[in-house]
């Protein structure tokens, strides 16, 4: 089994993740194609090619995870210490459309707790007044999902729990 560096992960993801086909790194626009190292990257389309897919066709990180495709660093340094919290929230202020469950362990494979708590939400019930519109504006969710993590609209990846009030206006 073939391990993909995290540095091509996190390259990938914030910059190919969603887009339908892989830019090459001599075109991306971000690498300097002059540097000797140059020669010495993985091509994001090679990196991305081993591991698994979602239902929607879009790489699935977190069986990647799962799978031990790849390892991510535990954090800047890569020595920061990690535990995984097996906690799901599930979000009921969504209006007509299905709840959202929010998995900790998800997410506490890949960052430290610190990474979002308190900078991004407040660890408290009912500490968080979370829109959609403020999500697609980079705030709350938004800080990762689109950038380094998938697009924030896709849906149905985190609104999956049945609503009784689903479909109605």
């Amino acid at each position: 089994m073939r391990i993909v560096s995290i540095s091509m992960m996190l390259f990938c993801t914030a910059v190919c993740a969603e887009l339908p086909t892989v830019m090459p790194l001599a075109k991306d626009g971000i690498h300097d194609t002059s540097n000797p190292a140059f020669g010495f990257l993985q091509e994001p389309a090679e990196a991305l090619s081993v591991l698994p897919l979602d239902r929607a066709g879009k790489t699935d990180w977190a069986k990647s995870i799962q799978d031990g495709h790849i390892q991510p660093r535990r954090g800047v340094t890569g020595n920061e210490p990690m535990k995984e919290v097996d906690l799901d929230i599930v979000m009921k202020n969504t209006a007509s459309l299905p709840h959202v469950l929010f998995s900790h362990r998800s997410h506490t494979q890949w960052l430290t707790c610190s990474n979002c708590h308190s900078r991004i939400f407040l660890p408290q019930v009912g500490g968080n007044f979370i829109t959609q519109a403020r999500i697609m504006e980079g705030e709350y969710c938004g800080v990762c999902h689109g950038k380094v993590a998938f697009s924030a609209q896709d849906c149905d990846r985190c609104h999956n729990i049945p609503n009784e009030k689903a479909g109605l206006r």
